[in-house]
């Protein structure tokens, strides 16, 4: 029993560290930021290219930066399921929502919720990303991401009476997020610094 117990706790120690590096935190950051630009440019779905590209160089950033140090960690099988579950209830509820709202819209009538929404955007926006941050944080056990959900909320359910421009917000969010990212992996390579002995195996001295 006691070993068991022992084998989770290191396993949920490993996984901690393994989202210790700042990397998520920097691309959160990143796309909040690039949401801003694009309200500013005009064109929203430049914020939405950095969302579809940012997987596979967040993939590249944990291969150079974070497995070099301390190797590669796997979520575990039954959190995986807990995510997908939460993902497809997600997507489901947002095709429902969409479709209601196209059908509503185009016979004239706009439901009393998107009404509600539109006139309350900025708590809207704070709880909707204040909810993001927590899926985040419990799928990949940060607790950091719970205070970022805290603080999208006092960022932006007191503007909804501030009345400053969206983006202005958004630029504030995001380049907290992204001091506190670099900062943790400003610490994290400091703690885990890279041996002599690269992930073949050899040794620098012997290249």
């Amino acid at each position: 029993m006691n070993e068991k117990i022992n084998l989770k706790e290191i396993e949920r120690k490993a996984y901690t560290s393994y989202h210790q590096d700042g990397i998520i935190d920097i691309f959160i950051a990143l796309f909040i930021l690039s949401l801003a630009a694009s309200i500013i440019a005009d064109m929203i779905w430049l914020g939405w290219i950095f969302f579809i590209i940012a997987a596979p160089i967040y993939a590249t950033a944990k291969r150079i930066i974070t497995v070099p140090r301390i190797g590669f960690v796997k979520l575990p099988q039954q959190r995986i399921k807990i995510i997908q579950t939460i993902a497809v209830l997600l997507g489901v509820l947002s095709v429902a929502l969409g479709l209601v709202t196209f059908i509503q819209v185009e016979s004239g009538n706009k439901p009393t919720w998107l009404v509600f929404a539109i006139e309350n955007y900025m708590p809207v926006i704070g709880v909707s990303l204040a909810t993001a941050f927590s899926v985040v944080g419990y799928a990949l056990r940060a607790k950091r991401l719970y205070a970022y959900a805290m603080l999208a909320l006092v960022t932006f359910v007191p503007g909804h009476f501030l009345h400053f421009p969206l983006h202005y917000y958004m630029f504030l969010l995001g380049t907290l997020i992204l001091l506190l990212g670099l900062t943790m992996m400003i610490r994290f390579v400091r703690r885990y610094p890279l041996s002599a002995t690269d992930t073949t195996g050899a040794s620098n001295n012997e290249r």
